[in-house]
């Protein structure tokens, strides 16, 4: 242990007031250590002269200094207060120097009460210091919780915000604006405090404040002027500066505030607004927001006041000009419009390359009576997205295999084949419910299901199911099932056949060997096929029935009421 250390502490301990020149004078010591102790010794004595010294020689921002002086000793703390209120102005310019670069936050509501004094000098730099102290408490607030110091910064918030009400509530003492700015800073987590000097008409600070709310761009500032969409009862001030500002920072923390899907509480003070000025520049503005803010716009005019077709034109515009969420957020908002305006747009849309538009715009083609609608969302079952393909195949509900079979027998035989193609499009069950139909107790349904998997060209899929109906009791159900084997090339199928020419029933007997004889038939034609096409090139496959219907009347017999069957 050096032989100053016990030197400096005994300096700073002394009760002899002498030791306080001596450490002065320690001050111009070319050892750094020496310095260094003689300031923290002369902080922690009451001598004022010491302290004086200190402020007019010692840096706080300094590189040497920065940070090592924000734990300041009780005794210095006293000798700052007496500097404010009996120094002249260069000392107490000195003092707020210090306070700022210590960040002596406990002095706002002192630096407040300085401010009451309308001849104080300097003015401006107290009222500077104290809002620049709020700034850093806020900086501070704002930083992930870091324990223990967390937790006392909050406790000094607190004090600090009550202490600010009060100064606010005696403004025509001092007309300091720059307390009503600290106020709001330290209270944008508890804009409640700020909505009730609103809500209270006689508060001297209502006008200023309310001035401030309609042109400061400060996050804090527009976090309290968009709080009051969470109030059940919003002041009328709050909501007129809503709907009156423009600025690009407001805009955008209105959208964050309302979002994609405004809560119940937002929905109803939407209904509130008639106008909102910023969305006669929206064409300038949609550019400069991001996909979260474009895609609450739908949301915020849908449920506000304002005139439909405006509110139509702002959808538009986001639907053909915005990002991809922003256009699919449209899009869900455009199912809320109708007439000829809101179609041109859904036409418009049917044409974007996003799979979330083209997923809001399926459902509504068809209620809208949109011509080639049809077309378009079968066309949308074979694509390449799943979402897309959900909703075609929620939008032709109602071409499903159960209702497929309650309408059957009254299908024309020209139909039939159109929409069960569809039908075995549109519903993935198809195969799975028509094995089903194939195996129940019912001859009849058994019978049909025959019928309709030779139609559907299901036969392969459903080959084992149908194998097992040669063994069946009922010898037309035999036959039927040796006859829907043609359909097929299996040679399970074929060793069945096989075996079905000794079937107990003539008939069926006879089917079975036409069945074959048909079967060898084809095989002989590909193999003569195969034999005339040119060496390395195979014989190409007929074009299979695409089952995309033009025209909706060919399928409208499915909106027959269903019926039963047995």
């Amino acid at each position: 242990m050096p032989a100053w250390d016990a030197t400096l502490h005994w300096l700073k301990t002394t009760g002899n007031r002498a030791a306080g020149e001596v450490l002065i004078r320690a001050l111009d010591s070319p050892c750094p250590e020496i310095q260094r102790g003689a300031v923290f010794a002369l902080l922690a004595r009451r001598e004022m002269a010491g302290h004086r010294v200190i402020l007019e020689r010692i840096d706080p921002a300094s590189e040497e200094w920065r940070g090592q002086l924000n734990s300041l000793p009780s005794q210095f703390l006293a000798s700052l207060r007496r500097f404010l209120l009996d120094g002249d102005p260069p000392l107490r310019e000195k003092v707020c120097h210090f306070l700022r670069e210590t960040e002596q936050f406990e002095f706002v509501p002192f630096l407040a009460n300085l401010l009451e004094n309308r001849e104080y000098e300097p003015r401006l730099v107290v009222a500077n210091t104290l809002s620049e102290l709020c700034r850093r408490l806020h900086q501070r607030l704002d930083q992930p919780d870091n324990g223990q110091r967390g937790r006392h910064e909050e406790r000094i918030a607190e004090q600090l915000r009550r202490s600010l009400l009060v100064s606010v509530g005696r403004f025509p003492r001092h007309e300091c604006r720059e307390i009503l700015d600290s106020l709001l800073l330290l209270t944008e987590e508890h804009p409640e405090l700020i909505t009730a000097i609103i809500n209270n008409r006689g508060h001297p600070a209502r006008r200023l404040l309310l001035e401030i709310l309609s042109r400061e761009t400060g996050a804090h500032v527009l976090a309290v002027v968009c709080y009051c969409l969470h109030q059940e009862a919003p002041p009328g001030d709050l909501v007129a500066i809503i709907g009156q500002r423009t600025d690009l920072p407001f805009v955008r923390h209105l959208l964050s505030t309302v979002g994609p899907q405004p809560s119940s509480i937002v929905q109803r003070n939407l209904k509130r607004f008639y106008q909102f000025r910023w969305l006669k520049d929206l064409p300038n503005l949609l550019g400069q927001l991001d996909d979260t803010e474009q895609q609450a716009i739908p949301a915020l005019v849908a449920h506000s006041r304002i005139p439909r077709d405006e509110a139509l034109k702002v959808i538009g515009h986001v639907l053909l000009h915005g990002r991809p969420a922003g256009r699919r957020a449209a899009a869900k908002a455009l199912a809320g419009f109708h007439g000829v305006e809101a179609n041109a747009l859904t036409l418009r849309a049917m044409q974007d390359p996003d799979p979330g538009v083209q997923e809001a715009i399926i459902p509504q083609l068809r209620q809208r009576g949109i011509l080639g609608a049809l077309p378009y969302i079968i066309s949308k079952l074979e694509s390449p997205h799943p979402m897309v393909r959900r909703a075609a195949r929620k939008s032709l509900r109602e071409f499903t295999f159960t209702r497929f079979l309650q309408v059957w027998d009254m299908l024309p035989p020209e139909v039939r084949r159109e929409t069960g193609v569809l039908v075995k499009r549109v519903d993935p069950r198809t195969t799975l419910l028509l094995r089903a139909e194939l195996l129940s107790t019912f001859r009849l349904r058994r019978l049909r299901a025959l019928e309709i998997a030779q139609e559907l060209e299901l036969v392969p899929r459903l080959e084992s199911s149908i194998i097992c109906l040669l063994r069946d009791d009922d010898p037309a159900i035999r036959a039927e099932a040796a006859a829907a084997l043609a359909h097929t090339d299996s040679a399970a199928s074929y060793q069945a056949l096989l075996e079905t020419l000794n079937d107990a029933n003539v008939f069926v007997r006879n089917i079975a060997e036409v069945t074959l004889e048909k079967r060898r038939r084809r095989m002989e034609s590909q193999e003569q096929g195969q034999k005339n096409a040119p060496s390395g090139e195979s014989q190409p496959r007929q074009p299979q029935p695409s089952g995309i219907i033009s025209d909706e009347t060919n399928v409208s017999h499915l909106d027959t009421s269903p019926t039963t069957t047995s």
